[in-house]
Protein backbone atom coordinates (compact mmCIF):
# COMPACT_ATOMS: atom_id res chain seq x y z
CA UNK A 1 0.00 0.00 0.00
CA UNK A 2 3.12 2.37 0.90
CA UNK A 3 3.41 3.10 -2.95
CA UNK A 4 -0.52 4.68 -3.48
CA UNK A 5 -1.13 6.49 -0.85
CA UNK A 6 0.05 10.37 -1.07
CA UNK A 7 2.39 11.62 1.49
CA UNK A 8 1.37 15.46 0.54
CA UNK A 9 -2.38 15.63 -0.40
CA UNK A 10 -5.25 17.99 0.25
CA UNK A 11 -7.33 15.29 1.26
CA UNK A 12 -6.13 13.33 4.16
CA UNK A 13 -8.31 10.32 3.83
CA UNK A 14 -6.14 9.17 0.57
CA UNK A 15 -2.95 9.36 3.22
CA UNK A 16 -5.14 6.55 5.28
CA UNK A 17 -5.58 2.83 4.67
CA UNK A 18 -9.38 1.30 4.70
CA UNK A 19 -9.19 -1.35 7.23
CA UNK A 20 -12.39 -3.77 7.14
CA UNK A 21 -12.46 -6.70 9.22
CA UNK A 22 -15.04 -8.99 9.13
CA UNK A 23 -15.15 -13.09 10.10
CA UNK A 24 -12.47 -15.10 9.52
CA UNK A 25 -10.97 -12.15 7.20
CA UNK A 26 -9.37 -8.47 6.99
CA UNK A 27 -9.55 -6.82 4.21
CA UNK A 28 -7.17 -3.98 3.31
CA UNK A 29 -7.64 -1.05 0.81
CA UNK A 30 -5.54 2.34 -0.53
CA UNK A 31 -6.14 4.83 -3.18
CA UNK A 32 -5.34 7.43 -4.54
CA UNK A 33 -8.44 8.20 -6.65
CA UNK A 34 -6.32 7.03 -10.02
CA UNK A 35 -4.36 3.92 -8.34
CA UNK A 36 -6.23 1.04 -5.83
CA UNK A 37 -5.09 -1.82 -4.57
CA UNK A 38 -6.92 -4.37 -2.25
CA UNK A 39 -5.91 -7.24 -0.70
CA UNK A 40 -7.43 -9.65 1.70
CA UNK A 41 -5.42 -11.08 4.68
CA UNK A 42 -6.72 -13.91 7.46
CA UNK A 43 -7.19 -12.58 10.97
CA UNK A 44 -9.53 -13.59 13.92
CA UNK A 45 -12.33 -10.84 13.97
CA UNK A 46 -14.04 -11.05 18.15
CA UNK A 47 -15.98 -7.76 16.48
CA UNK A 48 -16.79 -7.08 12.79
CA UNK A 49 -15.53 -3.19 11.96
CA UNK A 50 -14.38 -0.67 10.02
CA UNK A 51 -11.50 2.00 10.43
CA UNK A 52 -8.98 4.26 8.64
CA UNK A 53 -5.61 4.86 9.67
CA UNK A 54 -2.47 6.65 8.63
CA UNK A 55 -0.99 4.19 6.25
CA UNK A 56 2.54 5.04 6.85
CA UNK A 57 2.41 5.30 10.68
CA UNK A 58 0.78 1.77 10.90
CA UNK A 59 3.14 0.28 8.79
CA UNK A 60 5.81 1.77 11.04
CA UNK A 61 4.67 0.17 13.82
CA UNK A 62 4.01 -3.17 12.37
CA UNK A 63 7.44 -3.07 11.21
CA UNK A 64 8.59 -2.63 14.59
CA UNK A 65 6.54 -5.00 16.25
CA UNK A 66 8.23 -7.28 18.40
CA UNK A 67 5.20 -9.40 18.67
CA UNK A 68 4.33 -12.32 15.92
CA UNK A 69 0.71 -10.29 16.29
CA UNK A 70 -1.01 -7.67 16.30
CA UNK A 71 -4.55 -6.67 17.53
CA UNK A 72 -6.56 -3.40 16.85
CA UNK A 73 -9.46 -2.24 18.79
CA UNK A 74 -11.69 0.86 17.98
CA UNK A 75 -12.39 3.46 20.65
CA UNK A 76 -14.56 6.88 20.60
CA UNK A 77 -14.02 9.36 18.61
CA UNK A 78 -12.17 7.51 15.25
CA UNK A 79 -9.23 6.37 17.81
CA UNK A 80 -7.67 2.87 17.34
CA UNK A 81 -6.08 1.17 19.56
CA UNK A 82 -3.51 -1.18 18.48
CA UNK A 83 -1.31 -3.86 20.85
CA UNK A 84 1.74 -5.94 19.95
CA UNK A 85 3.41 -7.86 22.79
CA UNK A 86 4.05 -5.36 25.52
CA UNK A 87 3.88 -2.03 23.27
CA UNK A 88 0.59 -0.30 23.02
CA UNK A 89 -0.41 2.37 20.93
CA UNK A 90 -3.43 4.80 20.29
CA UNK A 91 -3.78 6.45 16.96
CA UNK A 92 -6.05 9.12 15.25
CA UNK A 93 -8.21 7.70 12.37
CA UNK A 94 -10.54 9.46 10.03
CA UNK A 95 -14.78 8.40 9.32
CA UNK A 96 -14.13 5.09 7.45
CA UNK A 97 -17.64 6.46 5.56
CA UNK A 98 -15.84 9.36 3.80
CA UNK A 99 -13.05 6.63 2.32
CA UNK A 100 -13.94 6.90 -1.60
CA UNK A 101 -15.30 4.08 -3.00
CA UNK A 102 -13.03 1.41 -5.55
CA UNK A 103 -13.66 0.37 -9.02
CA UNK A 104 -14.13 -3.17 -8.89
CA UNK A 105 -13.29 -5.91 -11.72
CA UNK A 106 -16.33 -6.41 -13.88
CA UNK A 107 -17.58 -2.87 -13.25
CA UNK A 108 -17.68 -0.93 -16.96
CA UNK A 109 -17.25 2.52 -17.31
CA UNK A 110 -21.01 5.04 -17.83
CA UNK A 111 -21.20 6.70 -21.05
CA UNK A 112 -23.12 9.80 -20.92
CA UNK A 113 -26.32 8.13 -21.91
CA UNK A 114 -25.89 5.65 -19.08
CA UNK A 115 -25.18 2.61 -21.05
CA UNK A 116 -22.49 0.62 -20.26
CA UNK A 117 -19.56 0.35 -22.71
CA UNK A 118 -18.32 -3.10 -23.23
CA UNK A 119 -14.79 -4.56 -22.08
CA UNK A 120 -12.08 -3.56 -24.74
CA UNK A 121 -9.57 -6.40 -23.81
CA UNK A 122 -8.22 -8.88 -21.69
CA UNK A 123 -4.91 -11.01 -21.68
CA UNK A 124 -4.25 -13.94 -19.84
CA UNK A 125 -0.27 -14.50 -20.56
CA UNK A 126 2.60 -15.57 -17.98
CA UNK A 127 3.50 -13.44 -15.23
CA UNK A 128 7.06 -13.37 -16.42
CA UNK A 129 6.05 -12.41 -19.71
CA UNK A 130 3.95 -9.28 -18.39
CA UNK A 131 7.23 -8.61 -15.97
CA UNK A 132 9.28 -8.61 -18.92
CA UNK A 133 7.25 -6.00 -20.92
CA UNK A 134 6.71 -3.46 -18.23
CA UNK A 135 10.86 -3.95 -17.13
CA UNK A 136 11.37 -3.18 -20.73
CA UNK A 137 9.40 0.40 -21.33
CA UNK A 138 8.69 1.52 -18.03
CA UNK A 139 11.77 3.38 -17.64
CA UNK A 140 11.72 5.22 -21.09
CA UNK A 141 8.00 6.75 -19.71
CA UNK A 142 8.54 10.86 -19.82
CA UNK A 143 8.86 12.09 -16.08
CA UNK A 144 7.39 15.28 -17.06
CA UNK A 145 4.13 15.53 -15.89
CA UNK A 146 3.05 17.87 -17.86
CA UNK A 147 3.03 15.70 -20.95
CA UNK A 148 0.21 13.85 -19.79
CA UNK A 149 0.17 11.74 -23.27
CA UNK A 150 3.52 10.92 -22.87
CA UNK A 151 3.07 9.79 -18.72
CA UNK A 152 2.23 5.99 -19.33
CA UNK A 153 2.72 3.08 -21.49
CA UNK A 154 0.88 2.69 -24.62
CA UNK A 155 -0.82 -0.75 -25.13
CA UNK A 156 -2.16 -2.46 -28.29
CA UNK A 157 -2.32 -5.31 -30.23
CA UNK A 158 -0.93 -5.28 -33.79
CA UNK A 159 -2.13 -8.14 -35.05
CA UNK A 160 -3.80 -11.85 -33.96
CA UNK A 161 -2.40 -13.43 -30.37
CA UNK A 162 0.05 -10.00 -30.61
CA UNK A 163 0.80 -7.07 -27.72
CA UNK A 164 3.06 -4.73 -27.73
CA UNK A 165 3.82 -2.02 -25.52
CA UNK A 166 5.82 1.64 -26.19
CA UNK A 167 7.25 4.21 -24.16
CA UNK A 168 8.93 7.43 -25.31
CA UNK A 169 9.53 10.58 -22.95
CA UNK A 170 10.50 12.55 -26.91
CA UNK A 171 14.81 11.52 -26.76
CA UNK A 172 13.72 7.94 -26.93
CA UNK A 173 11.59 5.14 -27.41
CA UNK A 174 11.15 1.45 -26.45
CA UNK A 175 8.93 -0.79 -27.64
CA UNK A 176 8.32 -4.48 -27.15
CA UNK A 177 6.19 -7.05 -28.77
CA UNK A 178 5.34 -10.59 -27.36
CA UNK A 179 2.80 -13.37 -28.29
CA UNK A 180 -0.04 -13.67 -26.24
CA UNK A 181 -2.28 -16.60 -27.55
CA UNK A 182 -6.36 -15.21 -27.16
CA UNK A 183 -5.75 -11.68 -27.32
CA UNK A 184 -6.91 -9.23 -29.60
CA UNK A 185 -7.92 -5.17 -28.34
CA UNK A 186 -9.94 -2.79 -30.83
CA UNK A 187 -8.15 0.45 -30.63
CA UNK A 188 -5.50 1.43 -27.85
CA UNK A 189 -4.64 2.29 -24.52
CA UNK A 190 -2.69 4.02 -21.79
CA UNK A 191 -1.80 2.59 -18.12
CA UNK A 192 -0.12 5.12 -16.12
CA UNK A 193 3.20 4.95 -14.96
CA UNK A 194 2.54 4.70 -11.04
CA UNK A 195 -0.07 1.71 -12.02
CA UNK A 196 2.04 -0.24 -13.66
CA UNK A 197 5.10 0.03 -11.69
CA UNK A 198 2.60 -1.32 -8.26
CA UNK A 199 1.44 -3.98 -10.61
CA UNK A 200 5.02 -4.58 -11.40
CA UNK A 201 5.51 -5.17 -7.87
CA UNK A 202 2.32 -7.24 -7.71
CA UNK A 203 3.81 -9.79 -10.31
CA UNK A 204 6.82 -10.72 -8.13
CA UNK A 205 4.24 -12.79 -5.89
CA UNK A 206 3.14 -15.83 -6.37
CA UNK A 207 5.98 -17.44 -8.86
CA UNK A 208 5.71 -17.60 -12.49
CA UNK A 209 2.02 -18.31 -13.20
CA UNK A 210 -1.05 -16.63 -15.17
CA UNK A 211 -2.34 -13.96 -14.81
CA UNK A 212 -5.11 -11.91 -16.12
CA UNK A 213 -4.70 -8.24 -17.39
CA UNK A 214 -8.11 -6.93 -17.98
CA UNK A 215 -8.92 -3.41 -19.87
CA UNK A 216 -11.96 -1.10 -20.75
CA UNK A 217 -13.07 2.21 -21.35
CA UNK A 218 -11.46 3.80 -18.60
CA UNK A 219 -10.34 1.04 -16.29
CA UNK A 220 -7.19 -0.94 -16.36
CA UNK A 221 -7.13 -4.00 -13.33
CA UNK A 222 -4.87 -7.09 -12.21
CA UNK A 223 -5.87 -9.53 -10.30
CA UNK A 224 -3.35 -11.98 -8.37
CA UNK A 225 -5.00 -14.06 -5.24
CA UNK A 226 -6.88 -12.07 -3.02
CA UNK A 227 -5.42 -8.62 -4.00
CA UNK A 228 -7.00 -6.58 -6.56
CA UNK A 229 -5.32 -3.69 -8.60
CA UNK A 230 -6.89 -0.91 -10.19
CA UNK A 231 -5.99 1.97 -12.26
CA UNK A 232 -7.76 4.69 -14.09
CA UNK A 233 -5.91 4.54 -17.64
CA UNK A 234 -5.38 8.00 -18.86
CA UNK A 235 -7.09 9.92 -21.77
CA UNK A 236 -5.23 11.57 -24.38
CA UNK A 237 -3.37 10.47 -27.85
CA UNK A 238 -0.31 8.99 -27.84
CA UNK A 239 2.10 9.97 -30.46
CA UNK A 240 2.41 8.17 -33.63
CA UNK A 241 5.56 6.14 -32.88
CA UNK A 242 5.87 4.09 -35.97
CA UNK A 243 7.84 7.53 -37.91
CA UNK A 244 10.27 6.79 -35.36
CA UNK A 245 11.40 3.40 -35.55
CA UNK A 246 13.70 3.19 -38.42
CA UNK A 247 12.72 0.42 -41.00
CA UNK A 248 15.89 -0.50 -41.60
CA UNK A 249 19.64 0.12 -40.55
CA UNK A 250 22.37 1.33 -42.53
CA UNK A 251 24.45 -0.39 -40.32
CA UNK A 252 23.77 -3.55 -37.97
CA UNK A 253 27.34 -4.15 -35.37
CA UNK A 254 26.69 -7.36 -33.10
CA UNK A 255 28.32 -6.84 -29.71
CA UNK A 256 28.49 -8.67 -26.46
CA UNK A 257 25.80 -6.91 -23.91
CA UNK A 258 27.61 -7.62 -20.67
CA UNK A 259 30.46 -5.62 -22.44
CA UNK A 260 29.27 -2.90 -23.78
CA UNK A 261 27.29 -2.22 -20.61
CA UNK A 262 30.36 -2.22 -18.49
CA UNK A 263 32.20 0.07 -21.25
CA UNK A 264 29.80 2.46 -20.84
CA UNK A 265 29.75 2.59 -17.44
CA UNK A 266 33.52 3.15 -17.29
CA UNK A 267 33.46 5.83 -20.07
CA UNK A 268 30.47 7.27 -18.12
CA UNK A 269 32.45 8.45 -15.18
CA UNK A 270 34.11 11.27 -17.19
CA UNK A 271 31.20 12.48 -19.06
CA UNK A 272 29.42 15.93 -18.52
CA UNK A 273 27.31 15.77 -15.45
CA UNK A 274 24.60 17.58 -17.24
CA UNK A 275 24.15 15.78 -20.48
CA UNK A 276 26.27 12.64 -19.75
CA UNK A 277 27.52 12.04 -23.30
CA UNK A 278 29.68 9.10 -24.69
CA UNK A 279 31.32 8.96 -27.63
CA UNK A 280 31.01 5.53 -29.79
CA UNK A 281 33.61 5.35 -32.28
CA UNK A 282 32.77 2.37 -34.96
CA UNK A 283 35.62 0.89 -37.02
CA UNK A 284 36.81 -2.35 -37.96
CA UNK A 285 36.00 -5.15 -36.09
CA UNK A 286 35.95 -2.94 -32.55
CA UNK A 287 33.42 0.08 -31.09
CA UNK A 288 35.20 2.54 -28.70
CA UNK A 289 33.58 4.01 -26.26
CA UNK A 290 34.62 7.62 -24.70
CA UNK A 291 33.96 10.29 -22.69
CA UNK A 292 35.87 13.67 -21.77
CA UNK A 293 35.29 16.24 -19.40
CA UNK A 294 38.18 19.69 -19.80
CA UNK A 295 37.43 19.79 -15.71
CA UNK A 296 37.63 15.92 -15.05
CA UNK A 297 39.63 13.97 -17.64
CA UNK A 298 38.84 11.60 -20.28
CA UNK A 299 38.31 8.08 -20.94
CA UNK A 300 38.23 5.37 -23.56
CA UNK A 301 37.32 1.64 -24.10
CA UNK A 302 37.86 -0.27 -26.72
CA UNK A 303 35.60 -3.86 -27.07
CA UNK A 304 34.86 -6.32 -30.00
CA UNK A 305 32.11 -5.69 -32.28
CA UNK A 306 30.95 -7.41 -35.44
CA UNK A 307 31.17 -4.44 -37.65
CA UNK A 308 32.58 -3.91 -41.66
CA UNK A 309 32.52 -0.16 -42.66
CA UNK A 310 33.84 3.26 -43.01
CA UNK A 311 35.03 4.54 -39.60
CA UNK A 312 33.03 6.85 -38.28
CA UNK A 313 31.92 8.35 -34.65
CA UNK A 314 28.51 9.46 -32.91
CA UNK A 315 27.38 10.75 -29.47
CA UNK A 316 24.81 9.94 -27.29
CA UNK A 317 23.60 10.06 -23.68
CA UNK A 318 25.21 7.20 -21.43
CA UNK A 319 21.87 6.73 -19.10
CA UNK A 320 19.55 6.55 -21.87
CA UNK A 321 21.88 3.19 -22.95
CA UNK A 322 22.17 2.38 -19.49
CA UNK A 323 18.95 1.95 -18.57
CA UNK A 324 18.08 -0.05 -21.85
CA UNK A 325 21.06 -2.75 -21.77
CA UNK A 326 20.45 -2.56 -17.99
CA UNK A 327 17.01 -4.61 -18.74
CA UNK A 328 18.42 -6.70 -21.13
CA UNK A 329 19.44 -10.17 -20.04
CA UNK A 330 23.24 -10.76 -19.20
CA UNK A 331 25.41 -12.89 -21.45
CA UNK A 332 23.33 -12.13 -24.32
CA UNK A 333 24.41 -10.67 -27.85
CA UNK A 334 22.42 -6.87 -28.66
CA UNK A 335 22.52 -5.53 -32.52
CA UNK A 336 23.13 -2.06 -32.95
CA UNK A 337 21.76 -0.31 -35.63
CA UNK A 338 22.48 2.91 -36.88
CA UNK A 339 20.14 4.27 -39.72
CA UNK A 340 20.18 7.55 -41.64
CA UNK A 341 16.81 7.90 -42.04
CA UNK A 342 16.64 11.26 -39.68
CA UNK A 343 19.31 13.53 -39.53
CA UNK A 344 22.12 12.98 -37.91
CA UNK A 345 21.15 9.01 -37.47
CA UNK A 346 19.35 7.11 -34.81
CA UNK A 347 21.00 4.43 -32.42
CA UNK A 348 18.60 1.28 -32.68
CA UNK A 349 19.16 -1.31 -29.63
CA UNK A 350 17.69 -4.90 -30.66
CA UNK A 351 18.24 -7.68 -27.84
CA UNK A 352 15.38 -10.08 -30.28
CA UNK A 353 13.21 -9.22 -33.04
CA UNK A 354 10.49 -8.41 -29.85
CA UNK A 355 12.23 -5.72 -29.06
CA UNK A 356 13.59 -2.25 -29.77
CA UNK A 357 14.92 0.77 -28.05
CA UNK A 358 15.51 3.67 -30.13
CA UNK A 359 17.77 6.42 -28.68
CA UNK A 360 18.21 10.00 -30.60
CA UNK A 361 22.16 11.21 -31.03
CA UNK A 362 23.71 14.11 -29.23
CA UNK A 363 26.02 16.64 -29.75
CA UNK A 364 29.58 16.18 -28.38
Amino acid sequence: MQGIVERRNTVPILGNVLLDARSGALQISATDLEVGLRTQLTCEARLPGTITLNARKLFEIVREAAADQISLRSLEGDRVELKCGRASFKMMGLDPRSFPAMPQPGETAQSKDSKLKPLKAEMKLSAAVLAEMIDKTLFAVSPDETRYNLSGVFIESPGPASARMVATDGHRLSLIEREVPGFSMEGSAIIPRKGLAELRKLLDQGGDTEVRLSLDTQLAWLQRGHTILSMRLIEGEFPDYRGVVPRESKYQIAVKRDELLAAIKRAAIFSNERYHGVKLALSQGSVTVSSASPELGEASEAIDADFRGEPFSIGFNASYLLQALGVMAADSEVMLGLSDEVSPGVLTVKEDSGYKYVVMPMRL
